[in-house]
């Protein structure tokens, strides 16, 4: 089932996030594009455009011909569903000219809407959907369907699919990460405090031991990823929400036994522990590392843009800053990181391998930490 949103920036966009209900009884066949399947995954600039979503789906058989005569169904949770879905879509985003993301059965569309024909633009490419999914005989739920506009002048034009106006939403759920129109990260940092809060109570109460030996690693697998889950996008950066996930971690550590009545700080160095703000920043210079390094195929400038300037001191991996008016920009991952990798020395940065960086970075922060 699609979904379709749009939404809209400080350089005022909007996103489309279209939701259909799809069942492949009735499906048509693209002439040769049938068997080419695609999933692709890009980082949205910043939040900054209209996107459409495509969601679950009502999952059938699908004739492999023309000719074929269609089967009710296969089994629920079988891998041939999400295949067939990826072969149906694989074409959705040919001739749209807004940014089209794909992953999985996820698909978003945004455009620039401040700039003259923006807004055409996204009408236009909400009528091409409309096309495909004729073509296709795919019907769009359109009560799914949502648009999110991001940016105080973003003009909050209506958009219409199927000649019904979409609903315009300030927060939306998206591959498991809660997107705000205000681009504040409170709400996603309150439901992953309270989905880890709540698989800890699941462990305290099913596990009567409270060794260390038994409890940090469910602790470490079970309840530490709600917490870290994309965590570079939505880092907190309020005092407030950095105290709601790290409240977590101290309720874990105050659980094994004997270390109730020490300090949080004291619990994570017996527990050879970081707290979870020094993680983020080790996470953080992980993901650097990977996008300059060329790791995560990524196209190169897509992400951050080098400096060319080579007079200066420092490493020759120094990247560039950029110019913001917003102060909730400066908390983006591609602006936070930027001074704290410029000031790494030449052997952090020049690591062969993610592992051998992460030691490197291990064994400067404890120099720095000595001082």
């Amino acid at each position: 089932m699609p979904r379709v949103k749009s939404c809209c920036s400080a350089k005022t966009y909007s996103f489309c996030f279209p939701g259909s209900c799809i069942c492949f009884h009735h499906a048509s066949h693209h002439p040769a594009e049938f068997i080419r399947s695609v999933s692709i995954f890009h980082p949205l600039p910043n939040l900054t455009h209209p996107v459409i979503c495509a969601g679950n789906c009502i999952l059938g058989s699908y004739p492999l011909h023309p000719g074929a005569t269609p089967v009710p169904g296969h089994d629920k949770g079988s891998v041939l569903g999400p295949i067939l879905f990826n072969i149906f879509i694989s074409d959705i985003a040919e001739g749209i000219n807004g940014k089209v993301c794909l992953f999985a059965d996820d698909t978003k569309i945004c455009n620039r809407v401040d700039v003259p024909g923006g807004i055409s633009q996204m009408t236009n490419d909400l009528g091409k959907l409309k096309k495909w999914s004729e073509l296709w005989q795919l019907s769009f739920n359109v009560d799914k369907c949502k648009i999110m506009h991001l940016g105080r002048k973003n003009p909050r034009a209506e958009y219409r699919i199927f000649d019904t106006v979409l609903t315009s939403t300030s927060e939306e759920r998206d591959l498991g990460v809660i997107i705000s129109e205000d681009r504040r990260v409170s709400s996603q940092c309150n439901r992953a405090a309270g989905n880890a809060g709540r698989m800890l109570g699941c462990v305290g109460r099913g596990i009567s031991s409270r060794k260390r030996e038994v409890l940090m690693p469910l602790y470490r697998a079970l309840v530490r990823p709600h917490l870290e889950y994309c965590v570079q996008y939505w880092r907190p950066y309020l005092q407030k929400d950095i105290d709601i996930l790290e409240r977590v971690q101290r309720r874990a550590t105050k659980m094994v036994y004997g270390l109730k009545e020490k300090s949080y700080q004291e619990r994570l160095n017996d527990l050879n522990m970081y707290s979870l703000e020094k993680r983020q920043d080790r996470g953080d210079m992980i993901e650097t590392f990977k996008d300059v390094k060329g790791i995560h195929k990524v196209e190169e400038g897509s992400i951050f843009k080098r400096k060319q300037n080579s007079k200066t001191r420092g490493h020759s991996l120094r990247l560039e800053g950029q110019r913001f008016k917003s102060n909730i920009r400066k908390h983006y991952f591609t602006e936070r990181v930027v001074d704290t990798w410029n000031s790494l020395p030449v052997e952090v940065v020049e690591a062969k391998t993610v592992i051998e960086f992460k030691q490197a970075w291990d064994r400067h922060k404890a120099i720095l930490n000595k001082r």
